[in-house]
């Protein structure tokens, strides 16, 4: 690092902190928490490699926090923008001489498609209530695969990789548990390996809808492997582009109700499956998966129990996927916080003194 004179040699936590203070007057207070959350998570980083000041960080480690940043359980726009915030961190902490000239060029910013860029996006718990409303009542739609897939994704949380993964036989029909098991030998690796291999019940409903699908509508077929697949294309397994594919026409809004966007299903041309990522209101996997940890969080459930059926950590679960609203987070709280009054909460103290 080039050599730097009268200036401080601040701890990294502390050159967050400066950065946050000297720009928080040109920011609005969404800007400074996305800041705050995005460059903790750098101080994290360079705890665990026992950096302690600027002067610590060399090239090669402001390089490797991106490798850091994609073995962790994070979409790519998450990864992304972390890197994003890093980046102008340093430029900032460069132009006051704390650290060398071009330092944040060491990290280079992953490179999105449309549909990456808008994965921090989530299915609405409405816009999931409305949809699964519709096939559950739907003659011609229920129990089909993607009402299935819909209802799996929605209820559990799991990754497109985790659903790929399930066989016929990891389906208990009699309990309407879900048997997530890792065969990289066969090509369904779990993304942690047997870390996420778990069991995951279903309630009565989505059983039921499960339970018709397998009985009508899924397709008796083996893959390449010889095994049977529990969700199946006519050619075996469907990759992960053929579910991503499925799940956004399984999302059109205007299955279940009026066009958010002024168009006619008829007629319009992101109806399609070929084009129905088009639709501003479709969603993919991972949004979905979203929506359905932020629902099950208003629900009630701990972060340790969403994790588990999720296949996350709990910390991830708070951080990344958990995204409620304003009036979600009140409710949350609500009946721990809707008794407060001082009368009914006295110190010891308080209780001594009016003895």
């Amino acid at each position: 690092m080039t050599v730097k004179q009268d200036v401080p040699d601040l701890e990294i936590a502390e050159a967050v902190d400066l950065f946050i203070r000297r720009k928080r007057p040109d920011w609005n207070g969404g800007t400074e928490r996305t800041y705050r959350r995005n460059l903790e998570l750098f101080v994290e980083y360079t705890a665990e490699r026992e950096l302690e000041t600027l002067d610590d960080l060399s090239r090669w480690d402001v390089g490797a926090y991106t490798d850091w940043l994609l073995e962790q359980d994070y979409a790519k726009a998450t990864v992304a923008s972390r890197q994003k915030s890093a980046r102008t961190w340093l430029k900032y902490l460069a132009s006051q001489g704390l650290v060398e000239h071009g330092l944040h060029t060491a990290i280079e910013t992953l490179r999105l498609d449309d549909e990456e860029e808008t994965s921090d996006q989530q299915l609405a718990p409405e816009d999931a209530r409305t949809l699964l409303a519709f096939y559950r009542e739907s003659a011609e739609y229920r129990g089909t695969r993607r009402h299935a897939i819909l209802e799996v994704l929605w209820h559990v949380g799991c990754r497109m990789s985790g659903l790929r993964a399930l066989d016929l036989g990891d389906y208990d029909a009699e309990n309407g548990d879900l048997l997530f098991r890792n065969r990289p030998e066969t090509d369904t690796r779990l993304k942690r390996g047997r870390t996420h291999e778990r069991n995951v019940t279903l309630s009565e409903e989505p059983q039921a809808v499960l339970d018709l699908y397998v009985a009508r509508e899924r397709i008796d077929v083996r893959d390449e492997h010889g095994r049977e697949p529990l969700f199946t294309s006519q050619t075996g397994r469907p990759t992960i582009g053929t579910i991503r594919s499925w799940m956004y026409e399984a999302t059109q809004p205007c299955m279940a109700r009026e066009c958010p966007h002024g168009k006619r299903r008829p007629n319009c041309a992101f109806v399609p499956r070929d084009q129905a990522s088009q639709c501003p209101s479709t969603r993919s996997p991972h949004p979905i998966r979203r929506g359905s940890i932020t629902w099950q969080r208003n629900l009630g459930f701990s972060a340790e129990t969403v994790a588990e059926r999720a296949a996350a950590t709990p910390s991830v679960i708070r951080r990344y996927y958990d995204d409620p609203d304003y009036d979600d987070e009140l409710e949350r709280r609500r009946s721990e916080t809707a008794e407060i009054d001082i009368r009914n909460h006295l110190h010891p103290t308080d209780l001594e003194d009016s003895a």
